[in-house]
C-alpha cells in the first residue's frame, strides 16, 4: 500500500532529516523537528537500525536496512513500513522532543490499525481519530500556515483521514490496495504460455484463477494443503505443533523454575507432593497457528554464545487473565473474565504427563512452557505515545512463569530502548531503566503473511543436548 509504506514515510523520513525542499525565507534553524539533521546522529541512527535487525524473528521477512547507507538504493516498501512503524518510536524516544515523538507515534498508532488483515469494530473510531488529529497538528507544527512551506501538505497527507472510512465502506486496505492488485498480476502474467495469443490466454488463466477460488471458498477443508511437518513433530491440536530439537534425556530443572512449575500445577488443582523435584524433557520449537515458529533461549543463547547470527524468535505474547465481578442491581451479580497481553522470553518447552517416576503430578498430560516474564508496559510511556511505543523490562531469572503451550498469541520482537536524557540522570537509573526494551509486533498480521507458514528448517530437526 504505497500510501503508508512509500509516500507517507518518504515525508516522516525527510521531516526528521531536514532535507525537504526550503525556500531562503524559511530559516533551517526553526526546524526543531529535525532531530536527524547531522549527520554523525544519523550515522549512529543508521546503526542501530541495523543492530536491531537480529531483534526481529525470520517470521518479519525483510528487517530494515541501515538506511544511512541503504535507504537511496533499492529500500523496500516492506522495510519503509517496519522502520517507521515498527522501529521510529523506540528509536526517536532518545532524541526526539517530546511534542513531536508524541504527534509521530499518532501517525504509528493508526497506521497500525490501517495495516491489520481484520479491523475490529472497537478500534476504527480511536484509529481515525488519531490519524486525523496526526493530520491537524501536522498542519499547526510542520506547515504552520507559511506559503513558503506549504509544500510539506502532500496529497498522501490528506489520504490519511479517508483510511479508516474507506476501511467501514469497502473493507481492509489488503483487499484493493497495490499489494494484492500487484500480486495478482504477477502470478497471471507469470502463467502465461501462449505467445502467438497473450490475452487470450492471460483471460482463460484469470478464468481458471476465479474457478479455484470459488472451490476453494466452498470447500476450504478439502482443498487445504498439508502442512510440511518435520520429523518428529507432535500435533497438540488447535493447529499447535511441537518440534525437535529435543534433549536427550528429562534433566532436573532449576529451584526457580521448579517454583514457577509447582505454582502452576497448584493453580490448575494438581497435586503436587511435597519435596517435589520435577525432570522434564526440553522441546525446542512450536509452531503457532499463525504460522509462525516459537524458538527458545536454550537453543538459541547456544547460537548467539558462539558469535553466529541468530534472529531471535523466542520472545512472545501471551494474554493474562483477570476476573472482575460485576453487580447489577441489589441481587444480580457475575464474573467477567478480561485478558490483557504480557510478553515474555521462552526457555523452553516441555510435556508434563503422569510423571509417577518423580512420586507427582498423577494424571497430567499438559504441554508447557516455561518463561521469564518482561514488566508490563510502562503505563506512563503507553498513554504519552498513544499505544505505540510499549516499553517493558526484562527480568530474567527473577520473573519465572508456566503457561500452557496454547496461550501464546503470537512471536514478538523485542528491541533495547535507549533513556531519555532525563531518565539517565535519575538516580534510580539503575533500577528502573537498565535492561529496558520495546515491543515490535508483525504489522497488521498482515496481508504478506495470507496463505503461508514460516518453513522449518529439516537440518533443525536433529536432538539437541540436554
Amino acid at each position: 500500500m504505497h500510501l503508508l509504506t512509500l509516500n507517507v514515510t518518504e515525508l516522516v523520513i525527510g521531516l526528521l532529516r531536514g532535507n525537504l525542499k526550503r525556500s531562503e525565507t524559511d530559516s533551517l534553524a526553526d526546524w526543531d523537528w529535525a532531530c536527524l539533521r547531522d549527520d554523525d546522529i544519523w550515522q549512529a541512527h543508521g546503526k542501530l537500525v541495523a543492530q536491531a535487525s537480529l531483534y526481529l524473528p525470520g517470521s518479519f521477512d525483510r528487517p530494515p536496512r541501515n538506511p544511512a547507507e541503504k535507504i537511496s538504493s533499492g529500500y523496500k516498501a516492506w522495510e519503509f513500513m517496519y522502520y517507521v512503524y515498527g522501529y521510529l518510536p523506540g528509536l526517536l524516544w532518545a532524541v526526539q522532543k517530546p511534542k513531536y515523538h508524541s504527534h509521530l507515534c499518532k501517525l504509528v498508532s493508526g497506521a497500525r490499525v490501517a495495516l491489520l488483515v481484520k479491523t475490529p469494530v472497537e478500534r476504527r473510531g480511536p484509529a481515525h481519530n488519531l490519524l486525523v488529529d496526526y493530520v491537524e497538528e501536522f498542519e499547526d507544527s510542520f506547515y504552520a500556515r507559511r506559503v513558503d512551506r506549504l509544500h510539506f501538505c502532500r496529497q498522501a497527507l490528506h489520504g490519511l483521514t479517508h483510511l479508516m472510512p474507506e476501511n467501514i465502506r469497502v473493507g481492509p486496505a489488503w483487499l484493493h490496495s497495490q499489494w494484492p492488485l500487484e500480486n495478482a498480476i504477477g502470478n497471471l502474467t507469470a502463467e502465461i504460455g501462449s505467445h502467438s495469443k497473450p490475452y487470450e490466454n492471460l483471460s482463460l488463466r484469470g478464468l481458471r484463477r476465479a474457478q479455484i477460488s470459488a472451490l476453494v471458498a466452498m470447500f476450504p477443508e478439502a482443498l487445504e494443503k498439508p502442512t510440511h511437518l518435520p520429523r518428529g513433530s507432535v500435533v497438540l491440536g488447535d493447529e499447535y505443533i511441537l518440534m525437535h530439537p529435543t534433549a536427550r534425556s528429562p534433566t532436573l530443572v532449576p529451584n526457580g523454575d521448579a517454583r514457577a512449575l509447582c505454582a502452576f500445577l497448584t493453580s490448575h488443582t494438581v497435586r503436587v507432593p511435597a519435596g517435589w523435584r520435577p525432570r522434564v524433557t526440553k522441546w525446542g520449537r512450536l509452531r503457532l497457528p499463525n504460522g509462525q515458529i516459537a524458538r527458545t533461549a536454550w537453543k538459541e543463547c547456544q547460537g548467539e554464545r558462539r558469535g553466529r547470527p541468530v534472529h531471535r524468535a523466542r520472545m512472545v505474547k501471551v494474554p493474562i487473565f483477570f476476573n472482575l465481578e460485576r453487580c447489577f442491581g441489589n441481587s444480580l451479580a457475575c464474573l467477567i473474565q478480561f485478558a490483557d497481553d504480557r510478553f515474555g522470553e521462552i526457555q523452553y518447552f516441555f510435556g508434563l504427563k503422569k510423571m509417577h517416576d518423580d512420586g507427582g503430578t498423577d494424571e497430567v498430560d499438559m504441554t508447557l512452557a516455561m518463561v521469564s516474564m518482561f514488566t508490563q508496559p510502562d503505563p506512563a510511556i503507553l498513554n504519552d505515545t498513544h499505544g505505540a511505543l510499549m516499553a517493558c523490562r526484562y527480568q530474567g531469572d527473577q520473573s519465572r512463569e508456566v503457561v500452557d503451550v496454547k496461550d501464546i498469541i503470537s512471536v514478538v520482537a523485542m528491541v533495547p530502548l535507549a533513556p531519555r536524557r532525563e531518565e539517565a540522570e535519575d538516580p534510580h537509573f539503575a533500577e528502573l531503566y537498565t535492561r529496558r526494551f520495546f515491543v515490535v509486533e508483525r504489522l497488521g498480521f498482515d496481508m504478506s503473511w495470507i496463505g503461508r507458514e514460516e518453513r522449518a528448517a529439516d537440518e533443525d530437526d536433529e536432538d539437541g543436548d540436554a
